[in-house]
């Protein structure tokens, strides 16, 4: 979340993790949209036109610090006056990953600067969502093929037979919310359900599914279940 932190601190922190990593790191990065988060935390929560404006320029420094040898910037927000970062990555830079579908900025921001985007939704909404993102890289001049297209799942493993509303009933009570609500934002049922889901995911133009178990901390049998059922599907 770029609120958290300053862009050019956050460059050089991506620079040596990837690095230490010998070139593994995917370095996300979002305007950020959890209010209760940044309050929890002691953050201010600025209003939508500052998150976006922030943002946009934080993803341009990021990109200069990983880029150029002696980045410059000087916005509304943000200011850098050629700051050191070496090395800047293990490969030429970190990958950056940018999170979020907002079509006058977060996807113009991809098409300049992203190697991956982050894109949630319904498939028909993230259908959408890529048909704009593609408008803006003929309009970038950037090669669209050349962005990794990814989305995320909440999967909550139920077996068949057994009350869904019951079984989700721990994982809904850590995150305060109700069965509908969390049954909205979460894949709830058998893993012949979780691969449906996925191959929505990847008819809808994804390649790349990033998965999230509620307490998984405290339970690992869902992500071994996942390897077992699920992935030998799509290898």
């Amino acid at each position: 979340c770029n609120g958290y932190r300053n862009p050019a601190l956050y460059a050089k922190i991506a620079s040596t993790v990837d690095v230490a990593s010998h070139g593994r790191l995917y370095a996300g990065i979002g305007a950020g949209w959890y209010e209760h988060e940044w309050k929890a935390y002691g953050y201010p929560w600025p209003d939508l036109l500052e998150r976006m404006g922030s943002f946009r320029e934080a993803v341009d420094i990021v990109h200069k610090m990983w880029t150029e040898e002696y980045p410059e910037f000087a916005g509304k927000y943000y200011t850098i006056d050629k700051p050191i970062n070496e090395p800047k990555g293990a490969r030429t830079h970190p990958s950056l990953w940018i999170g979020g579908g907002g079509e006058q900025v977060t996807l113009k921001l991809v098409a300049r600067f992203g190697d991956a985007c982050n894109i949630g939704g319904t498939p028909e909404v993230i259908r959408h969502k890529l048909d704009v993102l593609k408008g803006h890289c003929e309009t970038a001049g950037r090669e669209y093929d050349a962005i990794i297209k990814s989305s995320n799942l909440v999967v909550q493993f139920v077996p068949e037979g057994v009350d869904p509303e019951q079984a989700t009933e721990r994982a809904r009570r850590a995150s305060g919310v109700s069965y509908a609500d969390y049954a909205k934002a979460t894949v709830i049922g058998t893993p012949a359900t979780v691969i449906e889901r996925i191959h929505g995911l990847i008819e809808a133009g994804i390649e790349y599914v990033i998965i999230n178990f509620p307490l998984i901390a405290y339970d690992h049998e869902p992500m071994h279940r996942f390897v077992a059922e699920v992935m030998p599907q799509f290898s």
